[in-house]
């Protein structure tokens, strides 16, 4: 009978651990932005409320991880989904046993981040303000950059001057070219730190669109794939962002970072700056029979 009791405690721990584990994934570090309680429970139902959260907020870090990838284009919308679904998850696996239920929503205008794009098919890589330039800065101080999206459409005037794209530090910089193969042709060339990217340099005619995810190391051309070394991978943070010779090549471009980009004013078509969850931050609501609590959390993910 002894022998029967403990096999059933094991098993009924058993499940437990498995609950705990399903419903908690170690991936994200978050910090409370507002919060508030009411409990008529004791210090023991508000010290169980704290292990919950912790436990919420370490999946809603996953979640952003998974739903935010490498594309920009609906984010908010895929992660809203995601929080719908985990809230429902959630309450059947933990409400229905424990009577606590969970509401998580996104908070986009308390989120961290900015998205500057532009996406005019036929403008050229020039200020914000339209204006021309040797040089300018697209950002500065740049602690995070969710997206860094290019995609290369054509090319304008001699190919001896390209386009520069410089993202460098304190000590060091990395740096993509965009210009002709050589002077006269009409292909396609993209180099980085000084050399060219096999597979992507000179295989694009000017009729080819050239796709750069400049922060990961993805080139698309039609239907082919090739990497090369990204930015991430030579420099740490924080970083400055600064365009060279942009108005001899038309490209598409969206960056989504927290950093410091130029003021408001300086934007005008078909450049568009908004805020973009690069932190993203979550409205959490905990209802108990002796406990209700509210909190905003920043939802740090980590998809390494």
């Amino acid at each position: 009978m002894v022998a029967n009791e403990r096999g059933q405690l094991l098993l009924v721990g058993g499940i437990a651990v498995a609950i705990v584990v399903f419903s908690t994934i170690l991936f994200a570090h978050s910090l409370a932005v507002t919060d508030g309680i009411t409990t008529t429970g004791s210090a023991d139902t508000i010290e169980r409320l704290a292990d919950r959260e912790a436990s919420v907020e370490r999946d809603l870090g996953r979640l952003a991880a998974e739903t935010r990838g490498d594309d920009l284009d609906g984010f908010e919308e895929r992660y809203e989904y995601a929080l719908q679904n985990y809230t429902r998850t959630h309450n059947r696996v933990v409400g229905a046993r424990e009577g606590t239920y969970l509401n998580a929503t996104l908070n986009e205008s308390a989120s961290i981040g900015t998205e500057v794009n532009q996406t005019n098919p036929r403008a050229k890589f020039k200020k914000p303000t339209g204006g021309g330039g040797a040089e300018w800065t697209l950002a500065e101080n740049t602690t995070q950059i969710a997206v860094f999206k290019i995609t290369f459409r054509d090319f304008n005037g001699p190919g001896n001057r390209p386009t520069t794209i410089s993202v460098e530090n304190a000590t060091s910089e990395w740096t993509m070219a965009l210009d002709r193969a050589s002077p006269g042709s009409s292909k396609k060339q993209v180099q980085v730190n000084g050399g060219d990217v096999t597979g992507c340099s000179g295989a694009a005619s000017r009729n080819v669109n050239i796709t750069l995810y400049l922060h990961n190391g993805t080139c698309l051309t039609d239907s082919t794939s090739v990497t090369f070394v990204p930015f991430t991978d030579q420099l740490k943070g924080p970083y400055d962002i600064t365009i060279k010779k942009g108005s001899k090549s038309i490209v598409q471009y969206r960056v989504a970072a927290i950093g410091t980009f130029p003021r408001s004013s300086y934007y005008s078509s078909p450049v568009v700056r908004v805020n973009y969850p690069v932190v993203p931050a979550v409205d959490t609501t905990y209802d108990t029979p002796s406990a209700s609590y509210n909190r905003t959390v920043l939802v740090e993910a980590d998809d390494r």
